[in-house]
């Protein structure tokens, strides 16, 4: 008799032990995670073996380049604030969010003469990661090349290769000064010698190419036994502009045929 009381005693503790075995149970203490961002903010801590029903401090806030950081949130959609003084862990481990706010910046143009027409949607401010597109000015016998962040003077300002921004560079978090570069226009100049009779005329120049805003630079054509050379003209019969040696050339041509006035 004894012999089956310890039987089965022996089987109630083994289905005992199975029992407790089975059982799920809990961590005495879970970790605390922050997540910041994908990308460009610092790292914040996990907090370990956190007692679980207790409240956790708050750590010191994040920083990211161009965001200003908002709080801590429970969910990942950012709408349900953790409350450090109050709100407590549970039995697992758990993630808290990080929220920011995109921080503005202003957007300053250097025209260096030119001018945006009235049309033309001029930002004044971006932030960051915004895709923000910049307007092209003109100016009058300049072709525009781009915004650059260093200043420009002539079209030797231009550093060679460089092809500046067309729009806020990526990942910019910084107040804009942004300065238009220009081309001058330049135009290709035919010659025709205009001569009053068929025969004695001189000899037709070659092309030149003339620079807008720079110094003009012609061929002046012999005086003839008959005739006196009087300058260039634009118009055959002398009524258009005469282009003068020294004088800063102020046509916007891709081509122009000047003609020789005589007298």
């Amino acid at each position: 008799m004894k012999k089956i009381i310890t039987v089965l005693l022996s089987a109630v503790l083994v289905l005992t032990l199975a029992a407790c075995t089975d059982r799920k149970t809990y961590p005495t203490e879970v970790t605390v995670y922050f997540f910041t961002a994908n990308s460009g903010a610092v790292r914040v801590p996990a907090l370990e073996d956190v007692e679980p029903g207790s409240t956790i401090p708050k750590p010191e806030d994040p920083t990211r380049n161009g965001f200003d950081f908002v709080g801590w949130f429970k969910d990942i959609s950012l709408t349900a604030p953790w409350v450090f003084e109050t709100d407590t862990v549970g039995e697992k481990s758990l993630i808290l969010y990080a929220k920011w706010q995109s921080r503005p910046y202003l957007i300053t143009y250097v025209l260096g003469g030119g001018e945006f027409r009235e049309t033309d949607v001029v930002p004044e401010e971006y932030t960051t990661g915004q895709i923000v597109i910049f307007p092209i000015p003109r100016k009058t016998g300049y072709s525009f090349r781009g915004w650059y962040k260093y200043e420009w003077i002539d079209e030797s300002s231009t550093k060679p290769g460089d092809n500046g921004f067309q729009s806020v560079p990526e990942s910019s978090a910084e107040d804009l000064t942004l300065f238009a570069h220009w081309e001058a226009r330049i135009t290709n100049i035919t010659f025709n010698v205009n001569y009053p009779l068929a025969t004695g005329a001189p000899a037709r120049p070659n092309s030149v190419a003339l620079t807008y805003d720079k110094e003009i630079k012609l061929p002046v054509l012999e005086n003839t036994a008959s005739y006196t050379f009087k300058g260039w003209n634009t118009k055959a019969d002398g009524t258009g502009d005469y282009l003068v040696n020294g004088e800063l050339y102020s046509i916007v041509r891709n081509s122009l045929t000047i003609y020789a006035i005589w007298e």
